[in-house]
């Protein structure tokens, strides 16, 4: 993406009212390279946009999306309302535009599977014209968003297979080493040339492409043992090293919703560890005295926008720890919300939910809900966060220092 700069001159503060579609457009990529975070000024900037839905181009379009997907502003409204005219203009849309389209859907969460499938077999039609790199990315993206039937599937692993065979070199290829396209999407060719491959531009990689070579390796491992028996033993080795390396990575904190449950299971008498490592993935909780019982607490990031469908790569990860032995227990957001502060009725709700079957394998979804009771939960979960922070602080005692002068 950073490839591509608008030079227009702009003063991201100005009054949206005042700015067309080509200014908009460049303020919106400024502001999200510059990592602007106001709310004030975000929620300008949409306003403004969907006044101009129907005027904006392919181009201006695809810069818009980019600066949304980066800031990371989750603004639903501004995604749906987009959504109908980036349909309509799709043929008229260029490689850079169509990846940060589905790219940035895939980072807000925004599931829009009808148009994200459009995207692919639009890329796919102008497969001659798509920039490797934007190709690799759309293919992930579909796949992180669960929008590929079988047919369309087929097709994109074939043409990546031949896009990484023919355009690609070791810094392009590393990017299509994605766990989630591994195991649900490319065809067993794929999967062979992504894990061979990898083993010879290794040293061209970073931290976070050794984790999803990792992660690609165990899912192959455990979901598709007949490919990974098709490797050669070097390349089995190769993974086997992997496993045994310390790949550095950002370090995972329990969130406040986290602590909560754990004070929970903490008065229910269950002796656990928060958030560890165990292989390539990350365990909210773990049991201590039998260690084949963990927890995950499920916040509004492990679901797709305004839904409680669990994301793709959440299913991934459950299935994967399930059939290798973990027992697992999940804790919904919005059900703990309803909880309210009432310790009591908390430890009560583990209580019963210790006391039934672990979840299966295969990941469910919740019941359906409308956005405006996703949104009234939200606004539940912060006003039960206040008025813990507030308990904690009333229940603090001051600190004393005695100095010892004599």
């Amino acid at each position: 993406v950073r490839h591509y700069w608008l030079p227009q001159k702009v003063c991201v503060t100005s009054d949206p009212q005042l700015m067309d579609g080509s200014y908009i457009a460049a303020c919106v990529q400024k502001a999200a390279t510059l990592r602007k975070h106001d709310l004030q000024l975000w929620h300008g900037f949409s306003k403004r946009i969907l006044e101009l839905a129907d005027s904006l181009t392919p181009q201006q379009m695809g810069y818009i999306f980019y600066g949304y997907g980066k800031s990371l502003f989750r603004h639903e409204e501004l995604y749906r309302g987009l959504l109908p005219f980036v349909a309509e203009a799709l043929p008229e849309f260029h490689s850079h535009a169509l990846m940060t389209v589905a790219w940035a859907l895939e980072r807000v969460r925004v599931n829009d599977r009808a148009v994200v499938a459009q995207i692919a077999e639009e890329a796919l039609a102008k497969k001659d014209l798509m920039r490797p790199a934007d190709f690799i990315k759309i293919v992930n993206c579909v796949a992180r968003m669960g929008a590929a039937p079988p047919s369309l599937a087929a097709a994109l692993s074939a043409e990546l297979m031949r896009v990484l065979d023919e355009k690609c070199n070791a810094l392009l290829f590393r990017g299509a080493v994605d766990h989630v396209a591994v195991a649900t999407l490319y065809s067993d060719p794929l999967r062979l040339y992504l894990l061979e491959r990898f083993t010879k531009t290794a040293i061209c990689c970073r931290p976070m492409h050794y984790q999803k070579a990792f992660q690609s390796a165990v899912a192959i491992r455990v979901l598709h043992p007949p490919v990974w028996q098709q490797l050669s033993k070097a390349v089995r080795n190769f993974y086997i090293r992997l496993s045994l390396r310390r790949i550095p990575q950002r370090a995972r904190r329990p969130s406040p919703l986290h602590w909560d449950v754990s004070n929970a299971l903490a008065k229910l008498g269950v002796f656990h560890r928060n958030t560890f490592q165990w292989g390539c993935f990350w365990i909210d909780i773990g049991e201590i005295d039998d260690r084949r019982q963990c927890w995950f607490v499920d916040g509004p990031s492990d679901f797709y926008s305004s839904t409680n469908e669990y994301t793709e790569a959440n299913k991934l990860q459950h299935r994967i720890l399930s059939e290798l032995g973990w027992n697992i227990r999940r804790v919904r957001w919005n059900d703990w919300v309803q909880l309210g502060t009432d310790m009591d009725a908390k430890v009560e709700y583990l209580r019963k939910l210790r006391e039934r079957p672990p979840w299966p394998a295969i990941l469910t979804d919740g019941p359906s809900s409308s956005r405006q009771e996703m949104v009234a939960n939200l606004r539940s979960a912060r006003d039960v966060q206040r008025a813990l922070k507030e308990r904690r602080e009333k229940n603090r005692q001051p600190h004393s220092l005695v100095m010892n002068l004599g």
